[in-house]
């Protein structure tokens, strides 16, 4: 599937497992699943692959700046939010076996150990040291992305280092499948958002 739609699937997806009750989980949850949602496909292949990487780069940067403005702007709670439970040297140390881990998965083909069981597990476990706050929205996303892969043509290593894969062929990967997807799941994260709204103003009020 296309970027959009994996941000889109994974941020809707995410939004109503986790259901965040509180103005700084929303922004949490929105900011961690996009990240999440298009973490698995730095390992991009093709000819296109160093601007694929360059988007997803972006969009990790744009999200930690919205955020960041967010808690300085409004003093929301993100920071002592990721420190719930955590320390400035886990999330350093968090931060380094997220990028070395990511550093590896790049390096491997498209479809295999990013998009597998142990690539979501290694990925949550470092996110999970950096903050236990982040790891649910990190890990829902992630799982998101493999599995609306799996509708498409190419097999998904989700046993990696197994050899094979899995894949139902459904549709390809920029279709009308991925349009509808796109479509349903921007509409869910709209309506999703405006209902985690709701039941804020309805606590701060009662």
């Amino acid at each position: 599937m296309t970027g959009k739609t994996h941000v889109a699937v994974g941020v809707a997806t995410t939004l109503l497992i986790t259901k965040p009750s509180t103005l700084k989980e929303l922004l949490l949850c929105l900011g961690v699943s996009v990240i999440g949602s298009v973490i698995c496909d730095i390992d991009v292949t093709t000819s296109e692959s160093h601007q694929t990487l360059n988007k997803i780069l972006g969009i990790i940067l744009v999200v930690a700046v919205l955020l960041a403005f967010a808690e300085y702007q409004w003093s929301v709670g993100i920071l002592s939010a990721m420190l719930n439970n955590s320390t400035y040297f886990r999330l350093f140390l968090g931060a380094v076996i997220f990028l070395g881990i990511c550093i590896f998965g790049k390096e491997q083909p498209h479809r295999s150990f990013l998009h597998s069981l142990l690539g979501v597990a290694l990925l949550s476990m470092a996110v999970y040291i950096l903050s236990p706050t982040l790891v649910l929205y990190f890990a829902v996303a992630m799982a998101s992305h493999i599995m609306i892969d799996t509708l498409n043509q190419k097999k998904v290593k989700l046993f990696y280092p197994l050899p094979g894969g899995i894949r139902f062929g459904l549709c390809s990967a920029d279709g009308i499948v991925n349009s509808v997807l796109f479509k349903v799941g921007s509409l869910a994260v709209f309506v999703e958002i405006i209902l985690s709204l709701s039941r804020m103003s309805m606590t701060l009020f009662s």
